[in-house]
């Protein structure tokens, strides 16, 4: 798609919004999201992908002091088919009960990580250890006095093995994988922000495919780059990510979702497709949406 053509679109898809904004709201001019930096969000998750992988590592050490010292003191913990136990007490008799049946090689993965404030995370995933596996409902994350602790635990025991089995995979790699594909999206961010589309467009797999409604879709790297560049001559700017979620599918594939504004408008992220190629993650598939135009 020749870049004459990505700027009609642009210039097309704002009016659209343009108008449909108009009659949403007329007064609106401020750039949502503001309360926070562009990518304070990522960061967010990320320290609590660390206090999630900190709290695996103990467990698989029998450190029962440090798991403990990882939920809160009011902290509720379901666990199915056994029951709720409420608060630190009790949830510290299930630990020490069950570190000391034999339980380790705690392993997790398809973890699932989404970002409701700066002091609020969920996070879930299926999981295995030596005498069993289940899977991981919800685990709310909260920071008080500046550490990240559970509030509340949500999992189900769905096989419990006969004999013991020893996984030889990574504990923490679902988290790892996250890791990387946040840190690189971050990267991203700042390049667009900075005005930069060619780092936009190296973001993107060759034979990728961006759906940008109402501008349209876009097929292959080079007619993407175009589009981000479009727009970045347009003034846009200042995108950021809020209440995102962070998704991991294999060990070379991962999702991320959100919300976003810039200083032209805000809009819905539905899908980033991002796949590890040649070593390098990059987006394979996106989709998103202008909702409303300043």
């Amino acid at each position: 798609m020749k870049p004459t053509t990505v700027r009609n679109l642009i210039f097309l898809g704002l009016v659209f919004i343009s108008l449909k904004g108009l009659s949403q709201n007329e007064n609106q001019s401020i750039q949502s999201y503001q309360d926070h930096k562009p990518t304070t969000h990522h960061l967010v998750a990320l320290e609590v992908i660390q206090a999630s992988k900190d709290w695996i590592n103990a467990f698989n050490k029998g450190d029962v002091e440090t798991c403990l010292a990882g939920y809160d003191q009011k902290a509720l913990m379901k666990v199915t088919p056994i029951g709720i136990k409420n608060g630190i007490e009790e949830i510290s008799d299930f630990w020490i009960s069950f570190v000391e049946s034999g339980a380790n090689n705690l392993v997790y993965t398809d973890v699932s990580v989404e970002v409701i404030n700066e002091t609020t995370v969920f996070l879930s995933a299926h999981s295995s250890m030596n005498v069993g596996s289940g899977i991981i409902f919800q685990e709310k994350w909260e920071k008080k006095f500046d550490k990240w602790v559970l509030t509340y635990d949500d999992f189900q025991v769905l096989n419990q093995f006969e004999t013991p089995r020893v996984s030889s995979m990574n504990p923490t790699e679902s988290h790892r994988v996250l890791e990387e594909v946040i840190n690189t999206s971050i990267a991203w961010i700042y390049g667009f922000n900075d005005g930069n589309a060619m780092v936009c467009g190296n973001g993107y797999s060759f034979d990728s495919t961006m759906n940008a409604f109402p501008f349209g879709s876009f097929h292959g790297k080079k007619s993407i780059q175009d589009f981000w560049s479009a727009l970045i001559e347009n003034g846009a700017k200042n995108i950021t990510y809020h209440n995102p979620t962070f998704k991991t599918t294999t060990n070379r594939s991962a999702f991320i979702s959100s919300l976003w504004s810039m200083n032209i408008g805000e809009g819905k992220i539905y899908q980033e497709k991002w796949e590890n190629i040649n070593s390098q993650w990059v987006l394979t598939y996106d989709e998103f949406e202008v909702l409303k135009q300043y």
